[in-house]
């Protein structure tokens, strides 16, 4: 018999503009509705637990802590790496919103954007706009701030909150867990495989072990990065972040202590990477990419600047 932590993995994609909202937390959709799941997924005492992990590495846990509670929201059993079990019809529904919402179209892509939220991320905006804030007299901020209303209103007092209680933090885990979103929805669409996907966790994985103390932290950091992000107000009633809060809860409540979704410990424990392929050798496809299409555009100046010499030579 199946054990209940894999009883929603096999539950197609949904497929509307609001998974596409979810996936990312687009502005101008996160004001919709969040449909919470009816079943929470939840590991059992029994001996054999298949979480579709590579056993020798610690990474697979990580990744479905990083990204539990949208996996969730989205149907997905955050028991089990990926998320959702590989169907013909589950790979094209993730390569669809992969397209959809983050412009990924290829394994380039998709190794691409992750290496953005690694290095930046929306972190790098969040940090410019506390600096100029910051560069402000409290009497000029407060004038600028009673100018502003609306979502433009909403980001600024949400610039402000993760400044206060984040700091250079702010917005860190919302990019980080993003990347678990990403490596888990990539290997549903086929562009990496399991271990390419676990193995890309790890650098996220390293700069939430050093920058936070526990699950709860990360959780709350990614939840306020959100909020910034799509514009919601964090004391609203009923919103896509008390959904998500709640939804946190839900899985923390329902975890069995033998088998935690959020297990502490990995805090202090050391990472452990998956064998035989590092994040670092995946990464550098980019890197060949990036040389190809600089020495193809170098033999199409070439090419043009003949040309030109060519050219003159007619007057």
């Amino acid at each position: 018999m199946k054990n209940n932590c894999l009883m929603l993995y096999g539950k197609k994609f949904l497929l509307g503009i609001a998974v596409f909202c979810m996936l990312t937390g687009i502005t101008g959709c996160s004001q919709k509705e969040e449909k919470e799941p009816e079943q929470s997924p939840s590991a059992t005492n029994e001996a054999a637990v298949d979480y579709n992990e590579d056993e020798t590495s610690n990474l697979g846990l990580w990744a479905r802590a990083m990204g539990s509670v949208l996996i969730y929201l989205n149907d997905g059993n955050p028991y089990y790496f990926g998320g959702y079990q590989i169907t013909e019809d589950n790979t094209a529904a993730a390569g669809n919103i992969l397209s959809g919402s983050w412009n990924i179209n290829n394994r380039l892509d998709l190794l691409k954007q992750i290496n953005t939220l690694l290095k930046t991320g929306d972190r790098m905006n969040y940090r410019k706009e506390v600096k100029e804030m910051n560069a402000m007299s409290k009497k000029q901020l407060k004038r600028a701030m009673k100018q502003l209303s609306g979502d433009l209103l909403i980001h600024y007092q949400m610039v402000q909150y993760n400044n206060e209680n984040w700091q250079e933090n702010g917005l860190l885990a919302w990019d980080m867990c993003r990347v678990s979103h990403l490596v888990q929805w990539g290997y549903v669409a086929g562009y990496l495989n399991r271990e390419e996907a676990q193995a890309l966790i790890e650098p996220a994985a390293a700069k939430l072990k050093q920058h936070f103390k526990n699950w709860e932290e990360v959780q709350n950091n990614w939840m306020d990065g959100f909020c910034l992000f799509a514009n919601v107000d964090r004391e609203a009633a009923n919103t896509d972040y008390t959904n998500r809060k709640a939804l946190y809860q839900k899985l923390l409540d329902a975890q069995d202590k033998n088998h935690p979704l959020y297990d502490d410990n990995l805090f202090t424990e050391e990472i452990i990477p998956v064998s035989g392929i590092t994040y670092q050798t995946i990464l550098e496809e980019l890197e060949e990419e990036e040389k190809a299409s600089d020495t193809q555009n170098k033999k199409n100046s070439d090419k043009k600047t003949k040309s030109s010499e060519k050219g003159l030579k007619f007057h």
